[in-house]
């Protein structure tokens, strides 16, 4: 489907007999449609470095992937619907009619439950918080070992892209960022045998692996939910890695109590940090996740003065995880 087919669907489309009246947000590799009850997710027809969405059977795959991956901690998820042409109308969930794509359905929680809003709203709680470590710790918990080897290599590639020369920067953020890649190889060379010993301790496991506060709804009880579904090895990490990505949004909005509340609970039940051992690791997972943000935004073309913001506030953490 194209932006305009799924606009028609959004404004004048079907759903259950009745008109969809849905808007429509997008992202680089998805189309969402919002109705009051409803959320409709359509994978755009895209193929990157990191994922395929170009055919018509591999979006209806890794939509039923969404689905099942996600469900191991979430009740939003509903099913996979085919989006169908008939009589002059798309209709979503249809029965007849040729299949163009497909949806992942799920119910709509409200915006204002959304963490990253809430913390920007300087909403929120320490019961939650409290909540929802425990919820990411149950989950990480249910999950088997995964006997994923720690490559010195790809470790450094993950963190030295944020150079990636499609993005822009300014010379003093280069700069930075050329101090940055020569801090995380040292580390990265330095600390390379318990990275590899984690893994032998069973602590990398498949887990949801984009754990931001975009993606919690920090209601009562918590929701997690939008997973990376289209690569197993992206979401086969350290569980701290996983928790370091909440953390790390913690503090960019201050609230560095929060995110030492939200390890203590999660440690508690699921001791994975040696304090001397993996303290340094966990900060640096800390500046790993920041950096990955950073550069998120980097992709972004615009240069408007929100972006740099953002951008520059990524920066100033992952200054002060190298100190």
């Amino acid at each position: 489907m194209k932006t305009e087919d799924v606009q028609k669907l959004a404004d004048e489309g079907l759903y259950l007999g009745r008109r969809i009246g849905g808007k429509l947000l997008e992202t680089h590799i998805s189309w969402v449609i919002l109705t009051d009850k409803w959320a409709f997710k359509i994978k755009k027809p895209v193929k990157l470095s990191f994922l395929d969405y170009s055919a018509l059977e591999s979006r209806g795959h890794f939509c039923k992937e969404e689905i099942l991956l996600n469900s191991r901690f979430s009740s939003i998820y509903i099913r996979c619907c085919p989006i169908t042409w008939m009589e002059e109308k798309w209709v979503m969930d249809g029965k007849r009619g040729t299949v163009h794509d497909y949806a992942v359905l799920m119910k709509r929680l409200p915006e204002a439950f959304r963490m990253d809003k809430m913390l920007q709203d300087g909403k929120g709680s320490e019961a939650l918080i409290d909540q929802l470590a425990k919820k990411v710790a149950l989950f990480h918990r249910k999950q088997p070992a995964e006997d994923s080897p720690f490559d010195l290599n790809k470790a450094k590639g993950l963190f030295n892209d944020i150079l990636n020369p499609t993005i822009r920067y300014t010379n003093s953020q280069r700069k930075f960022l050329e101090k940055a890649v020569r801090w995380s190889n040292a580390f990265l060379e330095a600390h390379s045998e318990r990275f590899s010993e984690r893994v032998r301790l069973g602590w990398v496991r498949d887990l949801h692996g984009d754990l931001h506060a975009g993606n919690v709804f920090l209601t009562d009880p918590p929701v997690l939910f939008d997973c990376i579904e289209f690569s197993k090895p992206i979401r086969t990490i350290d569980l701290l890695y996983e928790v370091a990505f909440l953390c790390m949004d913690l503090e960019r909005y201050g609230k560095e109590d929060w995110s030492a509340l939200f390890l203590e609970t999660y440690l508690h039940r699921i001791p994975v940090l040696d304090s001397e051992l993996d303290g340094p690791i966990f900060n640096y997972y800390k500046c790993l996740r920041a950096n990955v943000r950073a550069k998120v935004l980097g992709l972004d073309p615009s240069d408007s003065t929100e972006k740099q913001e953002k951008q520059n506030a990524y920066f100033r953490l992952m200054e002060g995880y190298m100190q």
